[in-house]
């Protein structure tokens, strides 16, 4: 690879995990942050994936993604997939009956404040990524190659003590098992040499009993949230679906994407994220944000405003919900007035002939 293609793919690697990153995370958490709060009970609503055994009886709990483009090069043309995903971790809090008995009973509870340190029943999230290696298009066009998606069923629990060493509470926390597949396929296009139509179909297979009866809440314990597919080359380049050259009008046009949105990341076009969220083409993050506030689409300014004017024990009662959050509060916790001050207003040269004074 020569030295102006790897700063390339460097370039295009940065781009894409922070764009990725607060794609993945939009609608995390919303202001005010508690997980009490009505708008943040609920798991992230985008790119979700069902269970087919879901699907079956809700036609609209959609169980797969499907991204199609076009991809251009020579010869030795490949191209490396990767499917990123959030995966539900649920957390159940139970208070001991009687502090005073040494017993095994238990009461479910929403939420505790055991010597200053808040607990919490609710749920988080634990980031999944699978990752082709390099694949040869012309072997693609000879059959598509199916990868698997296995992540095992976790349980854990903690004893909560009080400031005498003696258990008043437990948490157990939970991830269910969920299984699917990465279907990766190609085909060429008649009209070009060196030119294929590539299609990633993402599906949950997860095995869910009483697929019929259970709630939604429940069937996505076992679903794949947030989901979005990258596909990356270094010898050729994706076409534009959204800014196409008249060349490739007729082929795009045959493309079908299923419950996702195909966008070109860097100027070379090497890079496609397929995103449950639409986008333009060649996004970028604004350079003064200060990181995760998990509302892309607020004002931050607002939003930074509205953080700070959270009290201390607010603070620390949103800390400790979540590892994401208290990570978020320290950044906010550190900006200072002048910081702030340039979210406020900001002067741009107008370069635009129609403004200039001549």
């Amino acid at each position: 690879m020569t030295n102006e293609k790897t700063k390339i793919a460097m370039e295009a690697d940065l781009i894409l995990e922070n764009l990725t990153h607060t794609l993945l995370y939009e609608g995390y958490s919303l202001y005010p942050y508690y997980r009490s709060a009505v708008k943040n009970q609920k798991p992230i609503p985008f790119g979700v994936i069902f269970p087919k055994d879901y699907n079956a009886y809700h036609e609209h709990s959609h169980s797969k993604m499907q991204s199609q483009s076009i991809i251009t090069g020579d010869n030795d043309l490949t191209v490396s997939v990767t499917v990123r995903f959030l995966h539900l971790r649920k957390t159940e809090l139970f208070q001991k009956a009687n502090n005073e008995k040494d017993n095994e009973d238990y009461i479910p509870v929403s939420n505790l404040d055991i010597n200053g340190k808040f607990y919490n029943s609710g749920w988080q999230t634990v980031e999944r990524k699978i990752t082709t290696g390099d694949i040869g298009l012309t072997q693609l066009a000879k059959g598509g190659i199916s990868i698997p998606i296995e992540f095992d069923n976790m349980n854990e629990g903690e004893l909560i003590l009080n400031e005498k060493n003696v258990v008043v509470a437990k948490s157990v926390s939970s991830i269910s098992e969920i299984t699917g597949s990465i279907l990766i396929s190609a085909e060429s296009i008649i009209e070009s040499t060196d030119s294929f139509r590539i299609t990633v179909v993402v599906t949950n297979t997860t095995g869910l009993e009483n697929a019929n009866t259970i709630s939604r809440d429940e069937a996505i314990m076992q679903s794949f949230l947030s989901t979005h597919i990258i596909l990356q080359t270094l010898q050729g380049e994706f076409i534009s679906q959204q800014d196409t050259p008249v060349k490739w009008t007729t082929a795009t046009a045959g493309c079908t994407n299923i419950n996702t949105w195909p966008i070109v990341i860097d100027k070379s076009n090497t890079t496609l994220l397929s995103s449950p969220i639409i986008l333009y083409d060649h996004p970028e993050i604004n350079p003064q944000s200060s990181g995760d506030l998990f509302d892309s689409t607020e004002i931050e300014e607002a939003l930074l405003l509205h953080v700070n004017l959270l009290t201390e024990e607010d603070r620390n009662r949103i800390g400790t919900e979540d590892e994401k959050m208290n990570a978020m509060l320290k950044k906010v916790n550190g900006l200072t007035p002048e910081d702030l001050h340039q979210y406020h207003s900001m002067l741009k040269e107008n370069k635009a002939s129609q403004f200039n004074n001549e």
